[in-house]
């Protein structure tokens, strides 16, 4: 028995295509214009890239990279430890959900862990480079 005043599913679906190539074409145009404007400001910054160092560096230049590569180093090792918490939370959740699977979470738990510390040894050596120079 079919109500009156229903949309089919017919219908339906054919709004909802209409809508999804409607939504694409204005996320091409979307990514085209990122693009376009990415290749505008990389064009714009070669000459910066340029130029020629000012002269050697001084105490205060010095100072100033110490103190950002300390901020550089809490911002990293604050991202590995809530990507670590996130991983590991979505570890635990799988096994609850499917214990037989063990073997295969742990590893990619394991190698997941390995490369977020890996960011943070990064983030370390080049600050240890570039603090030393």
């Amino acid at each position: 028995m079919r109500r009156r005043g229903t949309t089919s599913w017919r219908k339906f679906i054919r709004g909802l295509t209409a809508q999804a190539v409607d939504l694409k074409e204005e996320e091409v145009k979307r990514s085209i214009l990122m693009f376009l404007f990415a290749v505008a400001g990389l064009l714009v910054a070669v000459p910066v890239f340029g130029q020629t160092p000012a002269g050697g560096a001084t105490p205060e230049t010095i100072k100033w990279i110490a103190i950002t590569s300390g901020f550089a180093m809490a911002i990293a090792s604050a991202g590995c430890g809530y990507a670590q918490a996130r991983a590991t939370a979505a570890a635990c959740e799988g096994l609850g959900r499917n214990p037989g699977a063990r073997p295969g979470i742990q590893f990619l738990l394991i190698l997941a862990l390995v490369l977020i510390e890996s960011m943070a040894l990064y983030t370390f050596a080049i600050i240890f480079a570039k603090v030393t120079t």
